[in-house]
C-alpha cells in the first residue's frame, strides 16, 4: 500500500512533530499558569494506522485520518479541561474539535474528553517550523478519572458497547459511574476550595481579620504572602508545620503571627549568619515557631546546626 510505505518513510517527521507540539504546550501552560497532571505524545504505528483503515474502510487516508500524531493533557477538574482547551484554540490553528461527552446520551456513561486536530499557524514560521506545515496532530484533553477510564476500556479491548458481553456491561458501567460521581465531588470541592481562597484573601487588608482566621493549609499561606511577599512558599515544609505545631496553642494565624513578633530579632541574627537556611518564607515561620515554643522545637525535624542556634540564643 503505497500510503503505508509514505508514513513508514516519515515516522521520523512524525515524532520530530509531536515533540514540537508537546514543547509548544509545555511552555504556553507555565504562562498561562495551567498545570496538568501529565503530558504525553505518540505517534501511531504503521500497523496501528493499516488496521484502522482497514476497520473502518478509509478509502482516502490522508484525508480522513487525523490521529497518526497525537498528544494527550491530563489534568485534574473538569474546569482545568476548559482552560486548557481555550489555551489550545489560542496558541494553535485547529481543523476540527469534538467533545465526547455531548455525543453521550443521558443514560450512558463513557469517556468524556475533548478533542482537537491542530497544525502550528502562520505566527509559527522559519526553519523550526516549515517541515511541520502540511502535519496535523490530535489534542486529546482528559482528566486523571477519566484517563483511568480509558485505561480500562483499552484494556478489556472493546471497541464499542455492544461487542461487550451482557454480564460485564453492568459492572463496566458501573465503573464509569463510580468515576463520573467521584470526579463531580472531585470537581465541587475544588470550586470550594477557590470560593474560600476568595474569602480569605479579602481578609488579608485587615490585620484583625487576618490574624483571626484558622490555621489550615490556605490561610497559613495567605499570612506567608502578605508578610514576605518576594519570598517562595515550601508546601512540604508547610505541611510539615501545620502537623507539628501545638494545636491548642496555637489556633488563629494571629498566635503564629505573635510568635514571629517574638522570635524576629533572633531570627534576624541568623538569617544573616546562615542564608543558606532560609530559602522560602516558611523558613522564616518554623525558625520563628522554634524559637518561641520548646515543643515545637521538640517534635520538628530541625537541622543540628539550626537546633544549637536555638539553644545558644536561650543563653543570651
Amino acid at each position: 500500500m503505497d500510503f503505508i510505505e509514505t508514513y513508514k518513510a516519515n515516522l521520523g517527521l512524525y515524532k520530530e512533530f509531536v515533540d514540537e507540539v508537546i514543547y509548544t504546550i509545555k511552555e504556553e501552560s507555565k504562562l498561562a499558569g495551567l498545570i496538568y497532571a501529565d503530558l504525553k505524545g505518540r505517534v501511531k504505528t504503521p500497523e496501528s494506522v493499516l488496521e484502522k483503515i482497514e476497520r473502518n474502510n478509509i478509502s482516502k487516508p490522508s484525508e480522513e485520518l487525523f490521529d497518526f500524531a497525537g498528544t494527550r493533557i491530563v489534568c485534574l477538574f473538569e474546569e482545568e479541561k476548559e482552560e486548557f482547551a481555550k489555551m489550545i484554540e489560542r496558541v494553535f490553528d485547529f481543523t476540527w474539535k469534538d467533545n465526547k461527552k455531548l455525543k453521550l446520551g443521558s443514560n450512558q456513561m463513557g469517556y468524556q474528553s475533548l478533542h482537537f486536530s491542530v497544525k502550528f499557524g502562520k505566527d509559527c514560521s522559519g526553519t523550526r517550523y516549515n517541515k511541520f506545515k502540511n502535519l496535523s496532530c490530535e489534542i486529546q484533553i482528559t482528566t486523571v478519572l477519566l484517563e483511568a477510564w480509558a485505561l480500562i476500556n483499552h484494556t478489556l479491548v472493546y471497541k464499542n458497547e455492544s461487542a461487550i458481553p451482557v454480564e460485564l456491561q453492568r459492572d463496566i458501567n458501573n465503573v464509569s459511574s463510580l468515576l463520573e460521581v467521584a470526579q463531580k465531588v472531585f470537581d465541587d470541592s475544588y470550586k470550594k476550595r477557590k470560593i474560600y481562597i476568595t474569602k480569605i484573601e479579602e481578609s488579608a487588608t485587615n490585620n484583625n481579620l487576618l490574624f483571626s482566621q484558622p490555621i489550615d493549609f490556605d490561610t497559613l499561606s495567605l499570612l506567608s504572602k502578605t508578610l514576605y511577599p518576594s519570598m517562595v512558599i515550601s508546601d512540604f515544609l508547610q505541611n510539615l508545620l501545620i502537623e507539628d505545631i501545638n494545636k491548642d496553642k496555637f489556633k488563629k494565624l494571629g498566635d503564629i503571627n505573635n510568635a514571629i513578633t517574638n522570635a524576629k530579632p533572633f531570627v534576624e541574627q541568623y538569617r544573616l549568619e546562615r542564608p543558606d537556611f532560609f530559602r522560602y518564607s516558611t523558613d522564616i515561620l518554623t525558625k520563628s515557631l522554634g524559637f518561641s515554643d520548646i515543643d515545637f522545637r521538640k517534635k520538628h525535624k530541625f537541622a543540628k546546626a539550626t537546633l544549637l542556634a536555638f539553644e545558644s540564643f536561650e543563653k543570651k
